[in-house]
């Protein structure tokens, strides 16, 4: 029998719901379904397909539409988009089934209405052009719908009550630095893409005509400030994977962050030396999608540390 101070005895934190456990791994599969409608958006923005379909929620007032390339893009991204709809309101409804699961309840509340919030961006992405600000917002509240479910998917995993290891205050502090950079270079990157200028400095590492800082106005700024807040991120990246090395929760997933900043950074050195060709946008994208799940994840596991003792 099992005394009553044996600290080896099996709390909260080590239970495991089967359920819950199946329903996690459904959780993450719809995780990785968000990741490629993201890399698939990119693809749609390269090709100049955001008004193939010219009205929503039909394209050119028919469900199936005669397709060509563009057309084809568009009506893919909106087939896959509601179907991660139709797939995560049946996860929503199944972790509302049972007691072991409905303390994910608030999480996928916040994703639903991220979910909402991007179907009305979507729809407003056509209706007003392909405004900056529409294309910026829906590339944001996507990641973030995809960064919802991931901690969705570590909530339903981990139980109710997930064991919190010593963490220390720097490390903390550096992980959320981190976290607001990335936020940062998400929204300046989609502004660069939505006004077009991916190419404003056609040269790396200077930016036009041999000089590094030819100014700070117009599609030329915007490239340097997104320029600029890569490598803080990078830089915020580092510091965090350094005061995480020796957190067990946090060491792999800062080191992973840290691994596709870098590549994220060389894509978007190629992106520029090669003319924002589709393939390597695709690539960006989906280094930048996997970048804002890996910081989303060490985030978590940050808020969740205790601090750790002096």
């Amino acid at each position: 029998m099992t005394q009553a101070g044996d600290r080896s005895a099996p709390g909260p934190t080590t239970a495991r719901s089967p359920y819950a456990a199946r329903l996690a791994t459904g959780c993450g599969a719809l995780v990785a379904l968000c990741f490629c409608l993201i890399v698939l958006g990119a693809l749609v923005r390269a090709h100049q397909a955001g008004l193939a379909c010219p009205d929503w929620p039909r394209c050119f007032g028919q469900w199936i539409p005669e397709l060509n390339l563009r057309v084809a893009f568009e009506v893919t991204h909106r087939a896959l988009a509601g179907s991660v709809s139709l797939l995560f309101v049946s996860l929503f409804v199944l972790a509302l089934w049972r007691p072991e699961t409905r303390h994910t309840t608030a999480i996928f509340a916040a994703a639903a209405a991220l979910l909402c919030t991007q179907v009305l961006l979507g729809a407003l992405t056509v209706w007003q052009l392909l405004a900056p600000w529409t294309v910026t917002a829906h590339l944001l509240t996507g990641n973030a719908f995809a960064a919802t479910l991931l901690l969705g998917a570590l909530a339903l995993r981990d139980g109710p009550r997930p064991a919190r290891a010593p963490l220390a205050a720097a490390a903390r502090r550096r992980v959320f630095a981190a976290a607001l950079l990335l936020v940062a270079q998400m929204a300046l990157g989609g502004l660069v893409a939505s006004r077009h200028a991916g190419l404003a400095c056609p040269e790396w590492p200077a930016c036009r005509d041999g000089l590094w800082f030819p100014g700070w106005e117009g599609p030329v700024g915007l490239h340097l400030l997104h320029r600029a807040n890569g490598y803080a991120l990078v830089l915020g990246l580092a510091a965090a994977a350094q005061a995480g090395r020796r957190a067990p929760a946090l060491r792999r997933v800062t080191r992973l962050a840290l691994l596709l900043g870098l590549a994220q950074v060389a894509v978007g050195v190629a992106n520029v030396l090669l003319d924002l060709r589709v393939e390597v946008t695709g690539l960006h994208s989906a280094l930048a999608a996997a970048l804002v799940l890996s910081v989303t994840w060490a985030a978590r596991e940050a808020w969740l540390g205790r601090p750790e003792r002096g």
